[in-house]
């Protein structure tokens, strides 16, 4: 009898807690950033964008915010996400080409462009609706 992997609703990469409901994939188990600097990080699973240790196809929406883009990261990120998951990018744009360019190129789905600000700062964020 096969059992079936848990889904996951909201996987943030390199996250601290920001989204309540979010699974934290983080190396660390303690914030590294702000007024709750050593803290634990709530929801936390061990790990590396590079190396999500989580099965192929169990989850429905990832946050990566300014957390870096590597190609083995970008397809860990396509192999966890369903078929129809929605998948948020947020980098810095003070860079000369576009951040997100190889992401489009890698996982398809319909692909939205924004600036928007996040903790006072400028980025692009790009999200990628995928189906099924």
């Amino acid at each position: 009898m096969q059992t079936q992997a848990k889904m996951i609703a909201l996987l943030d990469i390199g996250g601290e807690g920001r989204y309540a409901t979010a699974i934290n994939l983080n190396p660390s188990g303690e914030k590294t950033l702000g007024p709750d600097k050593g803290t634990a990080i709530p929801n936390w699973i061990g790990g590396r964008a590079e190396d999500i240790p989580l099965p192929d196809r169990s989850v429905q929406a990832i946050v990566m915010e300014r957390t870096p883009l590597r190609k083995e990261a970008i397809d860990e990120i396509a192999r966890v996400a369903t078929e129809d998951a929605t998948l948020v990018f947020r980098h810095t744009v003070d860079q000369p080409s576009d951040p997100h360019a190889r992401i489009v190129e890698r996982i398809s789905g319909k692909a939205e462009v924004a600036r928007v600000t996040l903790d006072g700062q400028p980025v692009q964020q790009l999200t990628i609706r995928r189906t099924a």
